[in-house]
Protein backbone atom coordinates (compact mmCIF):
# COMPACT_ATOMS: atom_id res chain seq x y z
CA UNK A 1 0.00 0.00 0.00
CA UNK A 2 1.42 3.18 -1.03
CA UNK A 3 1.54 5.89 2.10
CA UNK A 4 0.80 9.19 1.59
CA UNK A 5 3.76 11.62 3.53
CA UNK A 6 2.00 12.98 6.73
CA UNK A 7 3.32 15.69 9.11
CA UNK A 8 3.04 13.46 12.52
CA UNK A 9 3.62 14.58 15.66
CA UNK A 10 4.72 11.62 18.01
CA UNK A 11 3.83 12.05 21.79
CA UNK A 12 5.34 9.80 24.61
CA UNK A 13 7.83 9.71 27.61
CA UNK A 14 10.55 11.40 26.25
CA UNK A 15 14.12 9.02 26.65
CA UNK A 16 15.90 8.88 29.61
CA UNK A 17 18.14 6.34 31.55
CA UNK A 18 15.60 4.44 31.94
CA UNK A 19 16.36 2.06 28.36
CA UNK A 20 12.97 0.73 27.70
CA UNK A 21 11.00 4.11 27.86
CA UNK A 22 14.01 5.53 25.70
CA UNK A 23 14.35 2.63 22.92
CA UNK A 24 10.52 2.29 22.02
CA UNK A 25 10.42 5.27 21.34
CA UNK A 26 13.60 5.49 19.45
CA UNK A 27 11.86 2.26 17.34
CA UNK A 28 8.48 3.79 16.69
CA UNK A 29 10.23 6.85 15.65
CA UNK A 30 12.24 5.22 13.44
CA UNK A 31 9.93 3.35 12.15
CA UNK A 32 7.41 6.20 11.03
CA UNK A 33 10.68 7.79 9.47
CA UNK A 34 11.45 4.21 7.30
CA UNK A 35 7.22 4.84 6.38
CA UNK A 36 8.60 8.27 4.97
CA UNK A 37 6.50 10.31 7.51
CA UNK A 38 7.55 13.94 8.72
CA UNK A 39 7.97 13.02 12.28
CA UNK A 40 8.43 15.58 15.25
CA UNK A 41 8.61 14.08 19.44
CA UNK A 42 7.28 16.75 21.11
CA UNK A 43 7.61 16.30 24.97
CA UNK A 44 5.67 18.51 27.96
CA UNK A 45 8.20 21.67 29.11
CA UNK A 46 7.41 21.07 33.01
CA UNK A 47 10.83 19.48 32.88
CA UNK A 48 12.93 22.90 32.87
CA UNK A 49 15.64 24.43 35.18
CA UNK A 50 14.26 24.70 38.16
CA UNK A 51 12.95 21.16 38.06
CA UNK A 52 16.69 20.19 37.11
CA UNK A 53 17.96 21.84 39.99
CA UNK A 54 15.90 20.07 42.47
CA UNK A 55 16.65 16.49 41.25
CA UNK A 56 20.38 17.67 41.33
CA UNK A 57 20.04 18.80 44.87
CA UNK A 58 18.00 15.51 46.33
CA UNK A 59 20.92 13.70 44.27
CA UNK A 60 23.64 15.01 46.32
CA UNK A 61 21.55 14.30 49.64
CA UNK A 62 20.50 10.84 48.53
CA UNK A 63 24.23 9.80 47.69
CA UNK A 64 25.99 11.66 51.03
CA UNK A 65 23.31 11.10 53.48
CA UNK A 66 23.20 8.55 55.72
CA UNK A 67 21.21 5.32 54.33
CA UNK A 68 19.59 5.10 57.89
CA UNK A 69 18.89 8.87 57.26
CA UNK A 70 17.28 8.61 53.27
CA UNK A 71 15.45 5.85 54.74
CA UNK A 72 13.86 7.55 57.13
CA UNK A 73 12.76 10.40 55.08
CA UNK A 74 10.91 7.43 52.55
CA UNK A 75 9.13 6.10 55.27
CA UNK A 76 7.99 9.41 56.45
CA UNK A 77 6.86 9.76 52.86
CA UNK A 78 5.33 6.90 52.77
CA UNK A 79 3.19 7.55 56.06
CA UNK A 80 1.94 10.62 54.84
CA UNK A 81 0.35 9.01 51.58
CA UNK A 82 -1.10 6.47 53.19
CA UNK A 83 -2.46 8.98 56.12
CA UNK A 84 -3.72 10.94 53.29
CA UNK A 85 -5.75 7.55 51.77
CA UNK A 86 -6.78 6.61 54.68
CA UNK A 87 -10.37 7.72 54.94
CA UNK A 88 -10.76 6.77 51.36
CA UNK A 89 -13.57 3.96 50.36
CA UNK A 90 -12.39 3.24 46.83
CA UNK A 91 -11.52 -0.41 46.42
CA UNK A 92 -10.17 -1.68 42.85
CA UNK A 93 -12.66 -4.30 41.44
CA UNK A 94 -10.00 -6.66 40.42
CA UNK A 95 -7.42 -6.18 43.07
CA UNK A 96 -7.64 -6.19 46.68
CA UNK A 97 -6.70 -2.44 47.25
CA UNK A 98 -8.17 -0.87 50.56
CA UNK A 99 -5.99 2.21 51.02
CA UNK A 100 -6.47 4.40 47.58
CA UNK A 101 -3.65 7.42 47.07
CA UNK A 102 -5.32 9.73 44.09
CA UNK A 103 -2.45 9.99 40.92
CA UNK A 104 -0.68 12.75 40.37
CA UNK A 105 -2.64 15.10 37.56
CA UNK A 106 0.26 16.49 35.15
CA UNK A 107 -1.61 19.51 33.43
CA UNK A 108 -0.08 20.91 30.03
CA UNK A 109 2.71 22.99 29.96
CA UNK A 110 1.62 26.98 30.02
CA UNK A 111 4.54 28.90 31.30
CA UNK A 112 5.65 32.12 29.35
CA UNK A 113 8.08 32.36 31.63
CA UNK A 114 9.79 28.78 31.32
CA UNK A 115 9.76 29.21 27.45
CA UNK A 116 11.77 32.57 27.97
CA UNK A 117 14.49 31.14 29.84
CA UNK A 118 14.28 28.22 27.26
CA UNK A 119 15.61 30.73 24.78
CA UNK A 120 18.45 32.44 26.81
CA UNK A 121 21.73 31.60 24.92
CA UNK A 122 23.23 29.66 27.75
CA UNK A 123 19.86 28.02 28.80
CA UNK A 124 20.79 24.24 26.77
CA UNK A 125 24.16 24.34 28.34
CA UNK A 126 23.28 24.75 31.96
CA UNK A 127 20.30 22.41 31.57
CA UNK A 128 22.73 19.72 29.93
CA UNK A 129 25.18 20.62 32.41
CA UNK A 130 22.64 19.89 35.66
CA UNK A 131 20.28 17.35 34.35
CA UNK A 132 22.61 15.13 32.32
CA UNK A 133 25.31 15.51 34.75
CA UNK A 134 26.84 12.25 34.78
CA UNK A 135 28.56 10.08 32.47
CA UNK A 136 25.35 7.98 31.98
CA UNK A 137 22.81 10.98 31.06
CA UNK A 138 25.53 12.22 29.00
CA UNK A 139 25.17 9.22 26.54
CA UNK A 140 20.98 9.90 27.03
CA UNK A 141 21.66 13.05 25.75
CA UNK A 142 23.92 12.39 22.82
CA UNK A 143 21.25 9.41 21.88
CA UNK A 144 18.08 11.98 22.00
CA UNK A 145 19.82 15.76 20.77
CA UNK A 146 23.06 14.81 19.24
CA UNK A 147 23.15 11.23 17.35
CA UNK A 148 20.09 12.39 14.38
CA UNK A 149 18.05 9.62 16.04
CA UNK A 150 15.18 12.28 16.66
CA UNK A 151 13.86 16.11 15.64
CA UNK A 152 12.80 17.14 18.97
CA UNK A 153 10.70 19.72 20.74
CA UNK A 154 9.72 20.64 24.01
CA UNK A 155 6.46 23.15 24.73
CA UNK A 156 6.04 25.55 27.00
CA UNK A 157 3.00 27.43 26.17
CA UNK A 158 -0.59 27.32 25.01
CA UNK A 159 0.96 28.94 22.17
CA UNK A 160 2.83 26.58 21.14
CA UNK A 161 0.64 23.90 21.40
CA UNK A 162 -2.19 25.78 18.86
CA UNK A 163 1.06 26.10 16.62
CA UNK A 164 1.55 22.49 16.52
CA UNK A 165 -2.12 21.49 16.13
CA UNK A 166 -2.59 23.47 12.85
CA UNK A 167 1.05 22.28 11.06
CA UNK A 168 0.25 18.50 12.02
CA UNK A 169 -2.01 16.07 9.91
CA UNK A 170 -2.18 13.54 12.85
CA UNK A 171 -0.77 12.89 16.46
CA UNK A 172 0.59 9.10 17.48
CA UNK A 173 0.81 8.39 20.81
CA UNK A 174 2.59 5.15 22.56
CA UNK A 175 4.14 3.24 23.69
CA UNK A 176 5.08 2.45 27.36
CA UNK A 177 3.06 3.18 30.31
CA UNK A 178 2.07 6.78 29.28
CA UNK A 179 -1.82 6.04 30.43
CA UNK A 180 -1.14 4.45 33.50
CA UNK A 181 -1.64 6.92 36.24
CA UNK A 182 0.34 5.72 38.78
CA UNK A 183 3.48 5.49 36.75
CA UNK A 184 3.70 9.09 35.67
CA UNK A 185 0.67 10.72 36.84
CA UNK A 186 -2.18 11.33 35.05
CA UNK A 187 -0.61 13.12 32.08
CA UNK A 188 -3.12 15.81 29.65
CA UNK A 189 -0.26 16.22 27.19
CA UNK A 190 -0.12 12.21 27.30
CA UNK A 191 -3.65 11.51 26.48
CA UNK A 192 -3.77 14.35 23.80
CA UNK A 193 -5.84 16.77 25.62
CA UNK A 194 -4.46 19.56 23.08
CA UNK A 195 -5.69 18.29 20.51
CA UNK A 196 -8.94 19.56 18.61
CA UNK A 197 -9.99 18.67 15.14
CA UNK A 198 -6.60 16.79 14.13
CA UNK A 199 -7.00 13.03 13.96
CA UNK A 200 -5.21 10.98 17.05
CA UNK A 201 -3.88 7.53 16.92
CA UNK A 202 -2.43 5.48 19.94
CA UNK A 203 0.31 3.17 19.14
CA UNK A 204 0.83 0.08 21.82
CA UNK A 205 -0.08 2.68 24.76
CA UNK A 206 0.00 0.81 27.99
CA UNK A 207 -2.41 1.18 30.88
CA UNK A 208 -1.10 -1.71 32.66
CA UNK A 209 -4.11 -2.15 35.19
CA UNK A 210 -7.24 -3.41 34.77
CA UNK A 211 -8.99 -0.27 35.45
CA UNK A 212 -8.69 3.85 36.01
CA UNK A 213 -9.19 5.38 39.28
CA UNK A 214 -12.26 7.61 40.08
CA UNK A 215 -10.57 10.77 40.23
CA UNK A 216 -9.25 9.84 36.40
CA UNK A 217 -11.89 7.58 34.81
CA UNK A 218 -14.42 10.26 33.42
CA UNK A 219 -11.43 12.64 32.27
CA UNK A 220 -10.15 9.27 30.28
CA UNK A 221 -12.96 8.38 28.80
CA UNK A 222 -13.49 11.89 27.64
CA UNK A 223 -9.72 12.15 26.24
CA UNK A 224 -9.66 8.51 24.48
CA UNK A 225 -13.37 9.37 22.80
CA UNK A 226 -11.45 11.23 20.28
CA UNK A 227 -8.60 8.61 18.77
CA UNK A 228 -9.60 7.68 15.57
CA UNK A 229 -7.66 4.38 16.19
CA UNK A 230 -6.90 3.24 19.50
CA UNK A 231 -3.90 0.25 20.02
CA UNK A 232 -2.63 -0.85 23.34
CA UNK A 233 0.05 -3.36 24.65
CA UNK A 234 -2.27 -5.64 27.23
CA UNK A 235 -5.35 -7.56 26.42
CA UNK A 236 -6.22 -6.72 29.56
CA UNK A 237 -6.09 -3.20 28.11
CA UNK A 238 -8.55 -4.02 25.18
CA UNK A 239 -10.87 -5.20 27.92
CA UNK A 240 -10.55 -1.94 30.00
CA UNK A 241 -11.30 0.42 27.12
CA UNK A 242 -13.51 -1.49 25.33
CA UNK A 243 -16.34 -1.64 28.37
CA UNK A 244 -14.67 2.09 29.07
CA UNK A 245 -15.39 3.65 25.56
CA UNK A 246 -18.67 0.85 24.33
CA UNK A 247 -16.34 0.16 21.26
CA UNK A 248 -15.15 -3.11 19.90
CA UNK A 249 -12.10 -1.68 17.65
CA UNK A 250 -9.65 -1.80 20.19
CA UNK A 251 -6.71 -3.71 18.78
CA UNK A 252 -4.05 -5.29 20.60
CA UNK A 253 -0.37 -4.86 18.98
CA UNK A 254 2.88 -5.36 20.14
CA UNK A 255 5.59 -2.73 21.68
CA UNK A 256 7.24 -0.81 19.03
CA UNK A 257 10.71 -2.37 20.00
CA UNK A 258 9.65 -5.43 18.13
CA UNK A 259 8.96 -3.18 14.64
CA UNK A 260 12.45 -3.28 13.78
CA UNK A 261 14.53 -6.03 12.90
CA UNK A 262 16.87 -8.32 15.10
CA UNK A 263 20.10 -7.04 12.65
CA UNK A 264 18.85 -3.39 13.08
CA UNK A 265 18.94 -3.83 16.79
CA UNK A 266 22.50 -5.31 16.55
CA UNK A 267 23.53 -2.08 14.48
CA UNK A 268 22.28 0.07 16.83
CA UNK A 269 24.39 -2.43 20.07
CA UNK A 270 27.29 -1.94 17.64
CA UNK A 271 27.18 1.57 18.52
CA UNK A 272 27.93 0.77 21.95
CA UNK A 273 31.41 2.76 23.68
CA UNK A 274 31.94 0.18 26.29
CA UNK A 275 34.65 1.63 28.92
CA UNK A 276 36.07 -2.17 30.05
CA UNK A 277 36.08 -5.60 28.22
CA UNK A 278 33.16 -8.31 28.29
CA UNK A 279 33.75 -12.00 29.36
CA UNK A 280 32.75 -14.38 26.76
CA UNK A 281 30.34 -15.84 29.03
CA UNK A 282 28.26 -13.80 31.59
CA UNK A 283 24.82 -12.85 32.98
CA UNK A 284 23.48 -9.49 31.75
CA UNK A 285 21.17 -8.13 34.79
CA UNK A 286 18.94 -5.04 34.47
CA UNK A 287 16.88 -4.45 37.61
CA UNK A 288 14.59 -0.95 37.73
CA UNK A 289 12.20 -1.98 41.10
CA UNK A 290 13.68 -1.87 44.58
CA UNK A 291 13.35 -5.75 45.83
CA UNK A 292 16.70 -5.60 46.06
CA UNK A 293 16.91 -8.86 48.12
CA UNK A 294 14.80 -10.53 45.83
CA UNK A 295 17.29 -9.58 43.22
CA UNK A 296 20.54 -10.59 44.72
CA UNK A 297 19.01 -13.76 46.41
CA UNK A 298 17.54 -14.78 42.38
CA UNK A 299 20.97 -13.69 40.68
CA UNK A 300 22.79 -16.05 42.96
CA UNK A 301 20.51 -18.99 42.04
CA UNK A 302 21.06 -18.31 38.80
CA UNK A 303 24.79 -18.06 38.96
CA UNK A 304 24.66 -21.61 40.77
CA UNK A 305 22.27 -23.63 38.57
CA UNK A 306 23.62 -22.02 35.21
CA UNK A 307 27.07 -22.73 36.20
CA UNK A 308 27.88 -18.88 34.66
CA UNK A 309 29.89 -17.06 37.25
CA UNK A 310 30.48 -13.90 35.30
CA UNK A 311 27.88 -11.07 36.29
CA UNK A 312 27.43 -7.75 34.53
CA UNK A 313 24.48 -5.34 35.43
CA UNK A 314 23.82 -2.24 33.66
CA UNK A 315 22.52 0.75 36.30
CA UNK A 316 19.43 2.13 35.94
CA UNK A 317 17.47 3.48 38.89
CA UNK A 318 18.46 0.89 41.12
CA UNK A 319 21.97 1.46 41.71
CA UNK A 320 24.84 0.91 43.79
CA UNK A 321 23.80 -2.92 44.02
CA UNK A 322 26.55 -5.02 42.22
CA UNK A 323 24.51 -8.17 41.55
CA UNK A 324 26.49 -11.38 41.63
CA UNK A 325 29.67 -9.87 42.67
CA UNK A 326 29.73 -9.26 39.10
CA UNK A 327 30.69 -5.61 36.96
CA UNK A 328 28.44 -2.78 38.18
CA UNK A 329 27.98 -0.82 34.91
CA UNK A 330 27.18 2.81 35.77
CA UNK A 331 28.07 4.34 32.53
CA UNK A 332 26.07 2.67 30.31
CA UNK A 333 23.22 4.28 27.58
CA UNK A 334 20.59 2.96 24.72
CA UNK A 335 23.34 1.58 22.98
CA UNK A 336 25.56 -0.50 25.74
CA UNK A 337 22.06 -1.68 27.14
CA UNK A 338 21.46 -3.83 23.64
CA UNK A 339 25.13 -4.31 23.20
CA UNK A 340 25.42 -6.37 26.32
CA UNK A 341 22.18 -7.31 26.60
CA UNK A 342 22.41 -9.08 23.02
CA UNK A 343 25.85 -10.67 23.84
CA UNK A 344 24.85 -12.16 27.26
CA UNK A 345 24.06 -15.69 27.61
CA UNK A 346 21.41 -15.23 30.10
CA UNK A 347 19.36 -12.33 30.83
CA UNK A 348 17.88 -11.77 34.84
CA UNK A 349 15.74 -8.95 34.66
CA UNK A 350 12.25 -7.33 35.85
CA UNK A 351 12.04 -5.01 32.89
CA UNK A 352 9.46 -5.30 30.60
CA UNK A 353 11.63 -4.70 27.50
CA UNK A 354 14.69 -6.24 28.97
CA UNK A 355 12.77 -9.41 28.46
CA UNK A 356 11.41 -8.18 24.94
CA UNK A 357 15.11 -7.99 23.85
CA UNK A 358 15.50 -11.07 25.31
CA UNK A 359 13.12 -12.42 23.36
CA UNK A 360 13.97 -10.33 19.54
CA UNK A 361 17.85 -11.95 20.39
CA UNK A 362 16.92 -15.66 21.20
CA UNK A 363 18.54 -15.41 24.65
CA UNK A 364 17.31 -17.60 27.80
CA UNK A 365 16.18 -15.20 30.46
CA UNK A 366 14.48 -15.20 33.74
CA UNK A 367 12.09 -12.65 35.03
CA UNK A 368 11.36 -11.81 38.34
CA UNK A 369 8.14 -9.43 39.20
CA UNK A 370 9.01 -5.91 39.89
CA UNK A 371 5.99 -5.35 42.39
CA UNK A 372 6.30 -8.18 45.06
CA UNK A 373 1.81 -7.77 45.60
CA UNK A 374 -0.15 -7.60 42.55
CA UNK A 375 -2.89 -6.28 44.91
CA UNK A 376 -1.21 -2.82 44.79
CA UNK A 377 -2.80 -0.30 43.45
CA UNK A 378 0.49 0.74 41.60
CA UNK A 379 1.73 -2.93 40.54
CA UNK A 380 2.64 -2.71 37.07
CA UNK A 381 2.74 -7.07 37.25
CA UNK A 382 -0.19 -7.32 35.30
CA UNK A 383 1.56 -6.23 31.70
CA UNK A 384 4.16 -8.92 32.60
CA UNK A 385 1.36 -11.94 32.86
CA UNK A 386 -0.23 -10.97 29.49
CA UNK A 387 3.11 -11.02 27.75
CA UNK A 388 4.33 -14.46 28.94
CA UNK A 389 0.97 -15.84 28.56
CA UNK A 390 0.61 -14.79 24.82
CA UNK A 391 3.84 -17.30 24.40
CA UNK A 392 3.60 -19.64 26.67
CA UNK A 393 6.40 -18.84 29.10
CA UNK A 394 4.77 -18.20 32.22
CA UNK A 395 7.33 -20.78 33.45
CA UNK A 396 10.00 -18.00 32.99
CA UNK A 397 8.74 -16.08 36.03
CA UNK A 398 10.73 -16.67 39.01
CA UNK A 399 10.22 -18.46 41.78
CA UNK A 400 12.74 -19.33 44.35
CA UNK A 401 11.79 -22.53 45.69
CA UNK A 402 11.13 -24.09 41.66
CA UNK A 403 13.67 -24.75 38.95
CA UNK A 404 10.81 -24.48 36.15
CA UNK A 405 12.74 -21.15 34.50
CA UNK A 406 15.71 -23.18 33.16
CA UNK A 407 13.44 -25.00 30.89
CA UNK A 408 14.69 -24.02 27.74
CA UNK A 409 12.01 -21.90 25.19
CA UNK A 410 10.61 -23.31 21.73
CA UNK A 411 12.17 -20.83 20.48
CA UNK A 412 10.65 -21.87 16.88
CA UNK A 413 7.00 -21.51 18.39
CA UNK A 414 8.00 -18.32 19.96
CA UNK A 415 9.21 -16.49 16.44
CA UNK A 416 6.00 -17.47 15.07
CA UNK A 417 3.85 -15.73 17.36
CA UNK A 418 5.55 -12.67 17.17
CA UNK A 419 5.94 -13.00 13.71
CA UNK A 420 2.89 -12.92 13.17
CA UNK A 421 1.84 -9.90 15.93
CA UNK A 422 4.31 -7.87 13.88
CA UNK A 423 2.76 -8.33 10.67
CA UNK A 424 -1.04 -7.56 12.40
CA UNK A 425 0.78 -4.21 14.29
CA UNK A 426 2.27 -3.29 11.24
CA UNK A 427 -1.03 -3.27 9.15
CA UNK A 428 -2.47 -1.77 12.01
CA UNK A 429 -0.45 1.25 11.96
CA UNK A 430 -0.05 1.77 8.04
CA UNK A 431 -3.99 1.64 7.95
CA UNK A 432 -4.52 4.02 10.93
CA UNK A 433 -2.50 6.68 9.43
CA UNK A 434 -3.58 5.87 6.03
CA UNK A 435 -7.50 6.17 7.02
Amino acid sequence: METKKKKIKMVTFPPQANFGTSLQSYALYTVLRKMGHDVVFIYNGHETLSFGIKGTIKDILKNNLPSSIVEGIRRKKRKKQLSTAKNSSYKDSTQDVKLHIPPQIIPLANSEWRFWISKLPFYEQVYKFIKYRNRQWRKVYSFTFKDNNFQMERIYTAKQYKKIVEDTDLFITGSDQIWNPYCCGFNSMLFLEFVKDKKCISYSSSIARPSFPPEVEERAKEDLRKFQHISVREQSSVVLLQNLLGRNDIQLVVDPTYLLSKDEWMEFGNRANLEFKIPSKYIFCYFIGFRRVEYSAMVEDVKDKTGINDVITIDCVNGKINYGNGILYKDGGPYEFVYLLSHASMVCMDSFHATVFALKFGIDFVHILKNDGDGNQSSQNLRMYDLFSRYKLLYKLYKKDSTEWLRPVDWSTVNNIIKKEISESMTYLTNAINF
